[in-house]
């Protein structure tokens, strides 16, 4: 193969990949995010590798360079000493990577370093088939073994080898056989008397032999007994900060024995109990005076067991809504081994608080829904009753009107404590797609109309030709509009007038098409502005009008919520125009955007979030 500049660039590349690999499996864990992702580098660089020279991928040790593909790229006195060992260790010469192979492959590879034994064996007994190792062999050869042995002579008849006689046992074999039987000393001593026939030498060699074995027993047992003392030091640590976290989180403190019956308390803990030592003293913990107020988690087994292994089993009392606050009042912080090394708490009665919080959201959520129904049925009946009315002037006509005008006023309001209420919740999705902007602007513009018309302010539309399709929810879009219609004729004196436009965005906002509710009213304060879009606010030239104050704030949350952004331009007096920019369609895929706004920056609320309350 020719090198390449571009090829050698890959095969350096991949090392130091690999380089990287092989350090950090010493460090962490296999599912470690950044032992993944060097796995995933790998792999992905063998598959250019692969790609580009149309065949299978090796890195050869040999006369002090390491090859790539047969080709020198880098001497070994520059190689990190990582790769070194692994080539050194197993007595690899070549490391082929197969078409195919994957970054589990390199893992098993990666934690073949640590295995103790044959590394070609390591990895077929992990079923790694495209990754192959070229292993050097090195034996010695006795050279009277290289000559042929003597066979014995041929049968002259049958052509076939005679068999050969049979050879009576060596010596080394009884001596095996006899030494297999004895103990120690004694097969100590059958060896010596092989050596040497005089009994002072046999002696000496014998005492050399004893204390040498001596010696060598006593440093195996010792580092035998250093590994069991060290596990049990850790035992011991990992026991000592435990206690330590768990007695850190109270004050009080009460001794039982093994039948769970009270021997001591501190005042703290009297404190908590509400009785002296005196009155408790010798009954059973879990019958605690008033147990309903109190919540108790006492082992199962409270005795000391140095045999059998104790039960994990908890026993509990007291009322189960107090002992589930108390629980997700306390996490417990673990290191990487699993181990209990702290916690972090928060006062109960904040947890109680969030509880309650959520019971009023699910409350407010539930009623909306229930007065959303009979409020539909009342507008009905009272619509036809309307159509039914005979006179023009009648007054019960009149009166009608009046009632349909406070039904729909009623309905808006549910309305927006039910989106909001969403919102708060995560239930709010949103589903865009491709969609016509022209259209989102007319059906807006038609469903605002009669409101307009009856209050003598003229709506209008206006749409630019060719526009592009926006990527948006369209019926979340449309209510999003009619939020900011609404509002303007609520502002807008008799005889002004309301233009809703749409419009596509030029040179660095070409990605965004532009919808528009300009309005002739009354106009914001630059003061006021900023509060306009917070939750539960209603400003206009000084004066409040009829509403929930969270019309504004939803519909900010919807515009951002699906990649968009709102803005306010306006002067007292000069009216308000409210500018809401929405991404152009470019093939995007349709799917829930809540899920993706709460997957993103996990540690820093978004903006809508804090906007409602999340």
């Amino acid at each position: 193969m020719t090198e390449t500049p571009g090829n050698k660039v890959l095969w350096l590349e991949f090392l130091k990949i690999f380089t990287r690999a092989l350090v950090q499996i010493n460090l962490y864990r296999p599912d470690h995010p950044q032992v993944k992702q060097a796995l995933q580098d790998g792999e992905a660089l063998l598959r250019r590798i692969h790609s580009e020279n149309s065949g299978d991928f090796s890195l050869t040790m040999a006369a002090g360079s390491l090859l790539a593909n047969g080709l020198p790229l880098i001497t070994t006195d520059k190689l990190p000493n990582s790769i070194k060992n692994l080539f050194a260790r197993f007595r690899v010469q070549t490391i082929t990577f197969v078409q195919g192979a994957a970054g589990s492959d390199l893992l098993a590879l990666c934690q073949m370093q640590a295995h103790k034994g044959d590394g070609a064996a390591f990895l077929r007994e992990r079923g790694i088939t495209k990754i192959t190792l070229n292993v050097d062999v090195y034996a010695k050869v006795d050279p009277s073994a290289a000559q042929a042995p003597n066979l014995p002579a041929a049968d002259e008849t049958t052509g076939t080898a005679a068999p050969a006689p049979q050879a009576p046992a060596a010596p080394e074999e009884r001596i095996a056989e006899q030494i297999y039987t004895q103990g120690l000393e004694t097969a100590l001593s059958t060896v010596v008397s092989r050596a040497t026939e005089n009994p002072e030498e046999r002696k000496a060699i014998m005492d050399l032999l004893t204390a040498k074995f001596k010696e060598q027993l006593a440093t195996e047992v010792e580092r035998a007994v250093e590994t069991v003392r060290r596990e049990k030091k850790k035992v011991e640590n990992d026991m000592v900060r435990t206690e330590s976290v768990m007695t850190s989180m109270a004050e009080g403190v009460v001794v039982v024995d093994k039948n769970g019956n009270i021997l001591v308390m501190n005042p703290q803990a009297e404190a908590i109990s509400g009785k002296p030592l005196a009155e408790l003293s010798g009954k059973k913990i879990s019958d605690l005076h008033q147990s309903e107020n109190h919540v108790i988690s006492l082992a199962k087994q409270l005795s000391s067991e140095d045999k059998a292994d104790v039960s994990n089993e908890i026993v509990k009392t007291g009322s189960a809504e107090l002992a589930e606050t108390v629980k997700k009042a306390t996490a417990v912080i673990q290191n990487e081994d699993g181990k209990i090394v702290g916690s972090v708490s928060i006062p109960t009665d904040v947890v109680k608080l969030k509880q309650m919080e959520q019971l009023q959201k699910d409350f407010i959520a539930n009623m909306t829904h229930e007065l959303r129904s009979p409020l539909t049925s009342i507008k009905a009946a009272l619509e036809i009753l309307g159509h039914e009315a005979s006179k023009p002037g009648d007054p019960s006509r009149s009166i009608l009107n009046t009632a349909i005008r406070n039904t729909e006023r009623l309905n808006s309001i549910i309305t927006d404590i039910l989106d909001f209420s969403k919102l708060q919740s995560g239930k709010l999705i949103f589903h865009q797609e491709n969609t016509p902007a022209d259209e989102i602007t007319r059906e807006a513009v038609e469903s605002m109309k009669a409101w307009a018309t009856s209050k003598g302010v003229a709506l209008s539309a206006r749409t630019e030709l060719q526009i592009p399709y926006v990527y948006a929810d369209k019926r979340r879009t449309v209510q999003v509009l009619i939020n900011l219609i609404s509002n303007a004729i609520k502002f807008t004196p008799q005889g002004g007038s309301i233009e809703v436009s749409a419009d596509a965005g030029r040179d660095a906002l070409a990605n965004f098409v532009f919808f528009s509710v300009r309005d002739t009213g009354c106009g914001i304060k630059k003061e006021d502005q900023s509060k306009i879009f917070e939750k539960f606010v209603q400003i206009a030239s000084g004066e409040k009008v009829g509403g929930t104050g969270l019309g504004l704030a939803i519909t900010k949350a919807m515009v951002i919520m699906q990649g968009g952004k709102i803005t306010l331009d306006s002067e007292p007096g000069r009216g308000s125009t409210f500018r809401v920019s929405l991404p152009v369609y470019k093939g995007q895929i349709d799917q829930p955007v809540f899920e993706q706004v709460t997957a993103s920056a996990p540690e820093d609320k978004s903006w809508w979030k804090k906007l409602i309350g999340i």
